[in-house]
């Protein structure tokens, strides 16, 4: 697959038929997916869909509608519009549902038809089988079936795509209608709850080695997200006075979901972390309001990617020889062996630190919308998501049996 075309790289996997365990790690599939998400080429889509007077999207393979549906623009302020990582995601899942259906017609039962189109071909029961494979697919965590909120974000994104085709009058049934709902409830949460105590033992294990501890120190003060301390630069980093108290603070822009901007508050020994990070990989440990240079750098000087960095954390925390990860992993190999029955063991990774956050920032008494600005999120009900068993626990009605007569007879 040599040429430059867009629609000859685009097509070249539907035609060759190419297998999913192929395409899975080959150089191919990084050339397809960098196709898909090279954005040189809208122009040309642009141009083809408005050829005629009204658009047509019907000239399209499906392999090209993957590209319109991860590149639409749904608003002038270019930021508003979908970002590259999520791209990159939309690009991953429906590659992956497209080579899976497509390989795979008998197994789901989905006929041939002269120009090879799968979209086009799909019905309801087609949606069925697939959410079926979805539900038992041993393609999870340790070869087991996928979580439900891994099905449910495989589910929203394809069934977005079907209504997209059918919006465009690709397909001419509204199968997206067609799924089941796939919702995540409380008791499917992987539970990220972790105490004071327990991060003071994760921070003590790592305090020699300023990599993991630096991270540690701004992941669990800020509740910051791992893909806003990837794309961090050292300009973002700033020491600035406070009008109302004269106190000087340190300040990190990082840019969220949707792109927006917020402010993390980096207290003085967390930005002493911060630079003996920067000192371990001989970097400059000045602040520079023109360096625009990544703020954490791999050992070969680049920026994280996100994915790598949370791989890297998560390593790292659960091999932590302190008493709460110790129990478990125990309790996680004793599931593992059979020895006890499906059981909701902590998940324990960077983003466990994002909870703790905002849990200890409610024991300080933060008023919620507080913490949810500092979050980053856009509907309070996602900080109470965070906040539930702590809650759950404050408010039990057995929290008002203290002192009762009945207690100093047991």
């Amino acid at each position: 697959m040599n040429s430059d075309n867009p629609l000859v790289k685009m097509a070249y996997i539907k035609e060759n038929n190419i297998s999913l365990s192929n395409v899975k790690d080959s150089s191919l599939n990084k050339q397809v997916k960098a196709a898909l998400l090279d954005e040189s080429y809208k122009e040309e889509f642009f141009r083809r869909i408005f050829e005629t007077d009204t658009s047509d999207y019907s000239k399209f393979n499906d392999i090209e509608m993957i590209y319109l549906y991860v590149h639409q623009e749904k608003d002038q302020d270019e930021e508003k519009n979908t970002q590259q990582n999520t791209k990159k995601e939309y690009v991953r899942e429906l590659l992956h549902v497209y080579l899976l259906l497509n390989n795979n017609r008998d197994q789901f039962g989905i006929p041939f038809n002269t120009n090879g189109d799968l979209f086009r071909t799909l019905k309801e029961k087609h949606i069925r089988l697939y959410q079926q494979w979805l539900k038992t697919a041993p393609l999870g965590k340790g070869n087991k079936p996928y979580s439900i909120a891994t099905i449910s974000r495989k589910t929203t994104i394809f069934k977005s795509f079907l209504l997209y085709l059918y919006n465009k009058q690709y397909i001419t049934s509204p199968i997206h209608k067609e799924f089941l709902a796939a919702k995540v409830s409380k008791k499917d949460r992987p539970n990220r709850d972790i105490s004071k105590k327990e991060v003071i033992q994760l921070l003590d294990y790592y305090r020699t080695n300023p990599i993991v501890h630096g991270f540690l120190s701004i992941l669990v003060t800020t509740g910051a997200r791992i893909e806003e301390i990837c794309s961090a630069k050292v300009s973002d980093l700033t020491y600035e006075k406070d009008e109302i108290t004269n106190q000087y603070h340190y300040w990190l822009e990082v840019t969220g979901k949707g792109n927006k901007n917020r402010s993390l508050l980096i207290h003085d020994n967390v930005f002493e972390a911060i630079m003996r990070f920067r000192h371990r990989r001989r970097l400059d440990t000045v602040l520079n309001p023109i360096d625009h240079s990544p703020l954490f750098t791999t050992a070969k000087g680049k920026a994280y990617q996100y994915k790598n960095l949370s791989m890297f954390l998560t390593k790292h925390i659960r091999e932590a020889d302190v008493p709460f990860i110790q129990i478990n992993n125990q309790l996680k190999e004793q599931i593992d062996a059979g020895l006890l029955p499906e059981k909701r063991i902590r998940s324990l990774s960077p983003h466990t630190l994002r909870h703790a956050f905002a849990i200890i920032s409610a024991e300080n008494n933060s008023d919620v919308f507080r913490i949810m600005q500092s979050l980053g999120h856009e509907k309070i009900e996602t900080t109470m998501i965070y906040l539930e068993n702590k809650q759950s626990k404050e408010q039990n009605v057995g929290q008002d049996w203290k002192g009762n007569d009945i207690l100093n007879y047991i």
